[in-house]
């Protein structure tokens, strides 16, 4: 890659406007103003001109200096997208403040678009953002940022076209509900894994309290009318905040590794109207809302299979209502004035899920206002890798599942060859991590490193090398030992991996007379995925846990079956690995 771009420090005063190198000021260029505890990250085509608004301006002119990033190839387009990637690459980092280190009043750009080259522009960031690293503008490796939960699950990721139109639908049907428009009280989203589900509602949550009111008045009637829908949205809903108070919001995670990741997200953000937002299903018994958003929806969970039957029957009594036909969204209904449902059916993986049925029941009765996400921003290999993996459990996949120069897929004869090879591409870009279906005793659970090595309390055993299952559920995927573990499908169904490696254990074997993947239920270790539920319902979590685990991967996915037959099943419609390739 190209290190055409310039860094250009100066010191932010008066006299710096007459020595700024003149090919900066009529170009597009992004520029950081910084003291020693704030900073303000911007993007102008008048660098010398926009430096003497913030010097005029009392909140920036303490500042002390100006860092200019210039490109003879940077333009308008590519300094939005530059601008916004870094704001939230800051507000990751963690070097300046994030509620008082971090000036900027809005974050970047409203919605993401392509334009020409700009995966090329985007590269820049890696070279920049090291360049910084040495200015000791920022503390962390570009991997580090780029991998961690507070930017991947940022407010300020700009969304798509097909996301920020549901979005303002979504806020559009809420407003029409709580001024009496409208008796409609739901908005479902469905969408497959990596379409981006947890991405949106975060943007929305964040967009609803977080409502600027500085331009409130300045609109008069015909100009609203010819505004972005988004902007039209946001003008009404701040109208709206500003009549009738603010909106009160409960975000509800049913997983508990995910709604512990995105607590702290929040608590980094460090806004304060997102404070306690984040909550399990069983806190919405607690108070009254007017909008509760749900992400994971179709892990909320019903009573006949549930693992703490004693707190769901609890909450049930509170809300006087009968535990044997009710479910937490019956829950999440009695508390809300409004609804937002975020949904896959295809990721129910255990007994205690919703049941289908019911989701299906109430998708069809609010059909005009269930929307679906389908652009794939996960896996590299977009759509058709989904499609792919979908056909080769149903075996009616024709052609052979391809790596391309964007993603890579491989089968690997040997399960140790496939834990390392994970294991050096986590040391290279980090974030990749191996896991398995349910086909193995959790025999470490509660015990200490030191407890598992002298009692021999592994779980796995392939050829002599020993692996445990992972160590915690919380925040699985970034704990210190993460790589050396294997992973079950709680620890990372809602994450995003770089490369995963996938054990499909016994459970799965491949007929080949039938040209058919059996499903051996009494090979599943999970009790809660089979506790009341029939043979055939169970047969189809374990495919759906197959296929979220395979799903993780947004480089790559590595796959390795115990069985023989699927081992090699998978062989015939996967490249295997060889690691003595060119």
């Amino acid at each position: 890659m190209s290190s055409d771009f310039e860094v250009k420090e100066y010191e932010f005063n008066t006299e710096t406007l007459n020595n700024i190198n003149p090919k900066y000021i009529n170009w597009p260029v992004v520029y950081l103003i910084n003291n020693k505890n704030k900073i303000y990250i911007g993007e102008t085509s008048n660098i010398k001109s926009r430096m003497k608004q913030h010097l005029d301006n009392p909140d920036r002119k303490f500042l002390k200096l100006i860092n200019i990033i210039f490109d003879k190839k940077f333009n308008k387009s590519a300094i939005l997208d530059i601008e916004q990637n870094l704001i939230r690459m800051f507000y990751a980092d963690t070097r300046f403040d994030s509620d008082s280190g971090i000036l900027n009043k809005n974050n970047g750009q409203s919605s993401k678009h392509n334009y020409y080259q700009r995966e090329m522009y985007l590269n820049k960031l890696v070279d920049i953002w090291k360049k910084l690293q040495q200015k000791r503008l920022v503390n962390n490796s570009y991997n580090s940022i780029i991998n961690s939960d507070i930017y991947k699950y940022s407010p300020f990721i700009s969304l798509t076209n097909e996301q920020e139109d549901i979005m303002c639908k979504i806020i559009n049907n809420i407003l029409d509900c709580l001024e009496g428009k409208s008796t409609n009280e739901t908005s479902i989203i469905t969408g497959l894994a990596g379409t981006g589900k947890t991405i949106l509602a975060i943007n929305l949550i964040y967009n609803i309290v977080n409502a600027d009111f500085s331009n409130i008045d300045t609109f008069e009637d015909d100009e609203i009318e010819i505004l972005s829908e988004f902007d039209k949205t946001m003008h009404r809903l701040r109208k709206y905040i500003l009549f009738n108070g603010k909106i009160k919001i409960g975000f509800v995670v049913p997983m508990t590794s995910l709604r512990e990741t995105l607590n702290v997200v929040f608590k980094a953000i460090n806004k304060k109207n997102l404070k306690n937002i984040v909550i399990a299903p069983g806190d919405v018994t607690k108070d009254n809302y007017d909008i509760i958003i749900c992400d994971e929806a179709h892990r909320l969970a019903q009573y006949k299979n549930i693992a703490n039957m004693g707190h769901f029957k609890k909450k049930c009594k509170e809300l006087g209502i009968d535990e044997n036909t009710s479910t937490q969204l019956d829950w999440i209904n009695m508390k809300s004035k409004y609804k937002v449902l975020f949904y896959d059916g295809n990721q129910t993986i255990k007994g205690s899920d919703i049941q289908a049925d019911k989701m299906d029941n109430l998708i069809q009765k609010n059909s005009d206002k269930c929307y679906s996400l389908t652009t794939q921003l996960r896996c590299k290999s977009g759509e058709l890798f989904l499609e792919n993996i979908d056909k080769l459990f149903k075996c009616t996949l024709k052609n052979k599942i391809e790596s391309s120069k964007d993603f890579e897929i491989k089968v690997f004869d040997n399960p140790n060859e496939m834990i390392e090879r994970i294991k050096l591409l986590d040391k290279e870009m980090g974030l990749c991590r191996n896991v398995a279906g349910y086909d193995w005793e959790w025999k470490s659970k509660g015990k200490s490193y030191e407890e598992i090595r002298k009692k021999d309390l592994y779980d796995f055993n392939f050829e002599g090398k020993k692996y445990i299952w992972n160590h915690t559920n919380k925040a699985w995927i970034l704990s210190n030992n993460a790589v050396n573990e294997i992973g079950c499908v709680h620890t990372v169904q809602g994450y995003d991996l770089n490369y995963v490696g996938v054990i499909i254990g016994s459970d799965l074997s491949y007929d080949k007379e039938k040209n058919k993947i059996e499903v051996h239920i009494n090979k599943l270790k999970d009790s809660n995925v089979k506790r009341g539920t029939d043979e055939k319902t169970v047969q189809k979590y374990i495919i759906n846990t197959y296929k979220v685990l395979l799903e993780r991967g947004i480089k790559g996915c590595y796959i390795y079956a115990c069985d023989e037959g699927m081992q090699e099943y998978l062989s015939e419609h996967i490249e295997n690995y060889t690691s003595n390739r060119e």
